[in-house]
């Protein structure tokens, strides 16, 4: 089945975490696809007391939606062991009608290549019989090879002599033997008997006749071997050059890559040169894959769906590049483009995982109790308890319900949440402003709005000034035109803001006049209802 990836926005919050997740467990009952879980950042200190409470563990990091090797290769390649033969490999490519066998050892490293054009070029065009004096060979390949049976000698003795036809008179063949030749005949035994007498390496009997016992004990005198072969004596004779070890044989010109290569990087290799594949390792470098000139045709962009957000600057590398099959967000609808119909659940509430619900309910599927536990833990952290203006009334039943199923106090479970999260002392202000910023495009301007929420601002204000310095530097380095750090008291149910930039558009949005570049919001919360409007306006 497809594989479709469920992530959140960049800088992910435990909505954008839980909702991915428990959206994926959901649709992962309907069998129609494998749901995949992922994240674009790091996860934070709120999330991952989260996770860790019910034994949840961390959605795939997903760097970009581009189209990977690893999303159109080949997972089942015909390989081959580096102990097998010529022989074996072509029958390999006749089989599966393939052109190229990896040649592999016993930990699935490659060893090399064996293609069509190698065969072709060292083998299927020769018209000559060749020796095995440059390749020699042991006789139980032989044997395999010619289908035969070895009735004298040990599968184990090599052999490296020409090749000779014995298709003459004993007294004209004898002529053309060496000592240590292989001998190819018929069922003569005159000539069967000349042979042995020139001390060859090893008799091939022809057509399927068994020699006669005086022989065989001939040929153990001579300390010579005997195999029978039901192929004819001319063929029988040309299988036994493909009877060589592929290691003789391997070509070492092939490209290598790993599952996580774009396919962008390497489509001007297969596709602008003499190369038509390309082997996949992976980290070990074991054989995984491989990816074909007609992998690349049949490619489709990487399916996804994205929950709680729907912008492309807050989405992932490549997005405009993906096939995006759903939305689920509570936010503001972005600017993405689809090329297909989609399902688009964008609605007015607090918490993308109150619309996760919703699909549970629609599908008739209760969620088991750790998903409950995410999903109380999304909606709790995004409503701020409840208490942000942002909160309507499916949050809250949203929250009855799965508090049911969670089995415990939801908002006592939030209140433990949200003291995990407030070890504020240990972060550095680089932190502090941009583990939960979100980047809006408002007209021509560029805004970056970070939040954080707390149970006292004074411990956050102690920290102003190098907070101030570090949003300085980084609206310099991101050329934001206006810069803003929420930091949201939940008992006192208000903000302050801090403003670097063109901070006057502050003053203007809410009336107030900045002191040392910061003010006081009673009541205002929510960055999405509370600060991203007054702000648009003001701009």
């Amino acid at each position: 089945m497809d594989s479709i990836y469920i992530f959140g926005h960049k800088k992910p919050d435990t909505d954008s975490i839980c909702s991915a997740i428990a959206y994926a467990h959901l649709k992962n009952t309907q069998n129609d696809a494998t749901y995949i879980p992922a994240r674009l950042g790091d996860i934070n200190r709120e999330t991952r007391f989260v996770l860790d409470t019910f034994d949840v563990p961390d959605p795939e990091f997903l760097p970009h939606v581009f189209v990977r090797v690893a999303d159109v290769m080949t997972t089942d390649v015909i390989s081959a062991p580096a102990t097998c033969t010529i022989h074996d490999v072509g029958r390999l490519m006749r089989e599966h009608r393939i052109r190229a066998v990896p040649i592999v050892d016993e930990a699935r490293h490659v060893q090399g290549v064996i293609t069509e054009n190698i065969l072709a070029r060292n083998y299927l065009k020769e018209l000559q019989v060749q020796g095995l004096a440059d390749n020699p060979t042991e006789l139980g390949r032989i044997t395999s090879t010619l289908n035969g049976r070895l009735l004298v000698g040990e599968p184990a003795t090599q052999v490296s002599g020409k090749v000779v036809i014995g298709a003459m008179a004993p007294e004209a063949m004898v002529k053309y033997i060496a000592p240590g030749d292989l001998v190819a005949l018929g069922n003569r035994e005159n000539a069967q008997e000349a042979a042995l007498n020139c001390n060859i390496s090893c008799l091939i009997i022809t057509g399927d006749f068994d020699p006669s016992p005086e022989i065989q004990q001939l040929a153990r005198d001579k300390g010579s071997s005997i195999i029978v072969t039901p192929h004819d004596t001319f063929a029988a004779a040309r299988l036994i050059n493909l009877s060589v070890s592929v290691l003789q044989m391997i070509g070492g010109n092939y490209i290598t890559i790993t599952p996580d290569t774009l396919i962008k990087e390497i489509t001007t290799e297969l596709v602008g040169t003499n190369a038509t594949f390309a082997l996949v390792n992976d980290a070990e470098g074991v054989l995984v894959g491989m990816v074909t000139r007609s992998n690349l045709v049949a490619r489709r962009p990487r399916r996804v769906i994205l929950v709680d957000h729907s912008e492309r600057s807050q989405s992932a590398e490549g997005i405009e590049k993906a096939e995006i099959v759903e939305i689920l967000d509570h936010h503001r609808l972005g600017g993405l483009e689809t090329a297909q119909p989609m399902l688009a659940m964008i609605a007015p509430v607090g918490c993308t995982s109150t619309l996760v619900l919703r699909r549970y309910k629609e599908l008739g599927v209760t969620p088991p109790r750790a998903m409950a536990g995410l999903m109380v833990a999304a909606i709790l952290s995004d409503t701020m308890l409840l208490k942000s203006p942002t909160t309507t009334p499916e949050d809250v039943a949203a929250i009855d319900d799965l508090g049911k199923i969670l089995g415990e106090d939801p908002l006592a479970f939030g209140r433990r949440m949200y003291n995990a999260k407030f070890d504020i002392e240990t972060l550095s202000p680089d932190v502090l402003v941009t583990s939960d910023l979100k980047v809006f495009s408002l007209g021509s301007k560029t805004v970056g709005i970070g939040q954080v929420e707390v149970a006292d601002k004074d411990v956050v204000l102690a920290r102003k000034s190098e907070i101030l310095e570090a949003m300085h530097q980084y609206q310099t380095l991101h050329h934001f035109d206006l810069l803003l750090l929420m930091v949201s008291d939940i008992l006192r149910e208000g903000t302050e803001l801090i403003a670097v930039g063109q901070t006057r558009t502050v003053e203007k949005a809410f009336g107030v006049s900045l002191k040392e570049q910061s003010a006081f919001l009673p009541g205002v919360l929510s960055r999405k209802k509370q600060i991203v409007p007054p702000i648009s306006n003001a701009l």
